[in-house]
């Protein structure tokens, strides 16, 4: 049974959601020459998981025809009360590697959770320093023409193609460094060797920088994407302070964005940030990485992203916990006080800081466009 939130259906009894997203899409000039500040909302499977009450994650995630219909069963009941789908009803069953797998990072799939990329080394010692020495000289010496695409996923493709189905341009954004070094070591081991082995980690942080641009090249080639223009998604930013976010991080972010999205560009989508975590310490490096569009994490104040990112869209930031939990005063005066805060430039687009909750229902999601209706307008 879908998460319907009651008394949030009562409360917004008159929201008019054609209305609402018809007025929704004349909203993102960065003006405040327009209606009002733009809403979205960025459901994903940990939502879709609560929503729909599903009783198995593994079946989601290894069965297409399961996968297509839960998609179809949650748009229907999106579109009846919030105006718009937000799953896709035709999923691929195949996709290119990661530029984790380079690394010998895999995922894990466990009953209800989500997949789960393992690191490759257990623990900080020699043996593992070694080993890991290895895997960077296999990821160097990879040919990523052929290692980037699998055959099974070719042959989808091509399927794909020759019947005339959606096909997917590629090679528009990743994981960020802080969250893929993070992941295929463990938090610890990185850190430990960030102090005690930095030639390894720089090696390994020069030859990311190396490999993502030319996987992601190999992708855009592959799927006839042309179109500039790079998203990160880096959670454990958080971890890094300023000195080693600046000497591991930012050099292959630098490097990315050289080449997937060049300046100048008048485009504040060009580059895109989001991270769940509590990085406002980094917000300068990210200002001067050209990211003029960001979604941080909860506790990162839109009155801190203007000041210190003054040009940027910001999308946020609601904090998703109070969107799922909070009263709906709670949340109109947490809407208010960022649009006060961020929304003078018309840089600021309502919604949460990271995805949607899992456990906020439609009502919640009916609520937050009622209430940007009614408190964010530059009328």
């Amino acid at each position: 049974m879908p998460l319907f939130d009651p008394e949030f259906l009562k409360l917004t009894r008159g929201l008019d959601v054609e209305a609402f997203w018809a007025e929704n899409a004349r909203c993102f000039a960065f003006s405040p020459l327009k209606p009002r500040c733009p809403l979205s909302f960025a459901p994903d499977d940990h939502w879709l998981f609560s929503f729909l009450g599903l009783p198995s994650t593994l079946r989601y995630y290894q069965e297409k025809p399961y996968r297509d219909a839960m998609h179809a069963l949650a748009n229907e009941v999106l579109c009846e009360w919030v105006g718009r789908p937000y799953f896709e009803e035709d999923t691929w069953e195949c996709a290119p590697k990661r530029i984790e797998n380079l690394f010998g990072c895999e995922f894990a799939y466990y009953e209800g959770g989500t997949p789960w990329l393992m690191p490759v080394v257990e623990d900080e010692s020699e043996a593992s320093a070694s080993a890991f020495t290895r895997l960077l000289d296999r990821a160097e010496a990879t040919d990523l023409q052929d290692w980037a695409l699998p055959p099974d996923f070719r042959a989808e493709w091509a399927l794909r193609a020759a019947e005339g189905r959606p096909l997917q341009a590629l090679g528009s954004g990743s994981r960020g460094p802080a969250t893929v070094m993070t992941s295929i070591l463990k938090p610890e081991t990185f850190f430990y060797w960030c102090a005690d082995k930095p030639e390894l980690i720089r090696r390994f942080s020069r030859l990311l920088g190396e490999k993502m641009v030319a996987f992601n090249r190999v992708l855009r080639e592959f799927s006839g994407n042309q179109a500039p223009g790079w998203w990160i998604t880096d959670d454990n930013c958080a971890l890094f302070n300023r000195r080693l976010y600046r000497e591991y991080c930012f050099p292959v972010l630098e490097q990315v964005l050289e080449a997937m999205a060049p300046l100048p560009a008048a485009d504040y989508n060009l580059r895109y940030q989001h991270s769940d975590s509590a990085m406002g310490h980094l917000l300068e490096m990210q200002w001067e990485l050209g990211i003029r569009k960001v979604n941080y994490g909860p506790t990162v104040d839109s009155g801190l992203i203007r000041q210190k990112m003054p040009a940027a869209w910001i999308c946020g930031q609601v904090p998703p916990m109070l969107l799922r939990d909070g009263s709906p005063e709670a949340i109109r005066q947490q809407v208010r006080g960022d649009f006060a805060k961020a929304g003078a430039s018309g840089g600021l687009e309502v919604t949460t800081a990271g995805s949607l909750p899992a456990g906020a229902g439609i009502g919640r999601m009916r609520w937050l466009m009622q209430v940007v209706q009614e408190d964010c307008s530059y009328r």
